[in-house]
């Protein structure tokens, strides 16, 4: 699998950045302003989050890079 990875939460309000196995990036839409979350996965719980996002298991789609880039870029 090649990283960066692009997924989103179903409700359209979280968009993520998988760098590897081991770290992503979380942008949080909240009204007008975007929160933005570093995670390195320190434990199994994390790990299992960041295997859900890349298997689209449960709540998580696919996010086009461009949807990401322009949360990152305003």
């Amino acid at each position: 699998m090649n990283f960066p990875q692009f997924r989103k939460h179903e409700s359209g309000f979280n968009f993520y950045e998988i760098h590897n196995g081991n770290n992503f990036t979380e942008y949080q839409r909240i009204g007008n302003k975007i929160i933005i979350y570093q995670i390195k996965a320190n434990t199994y719980f994390e790990t299992i989050r960041i295997q859900e996002m890349l298997n689209l298991d449960g709540c998580y789609l696919v996010a086009d890079e461009k949807e990401v880039e322009a949360l990152k870029n305003g």
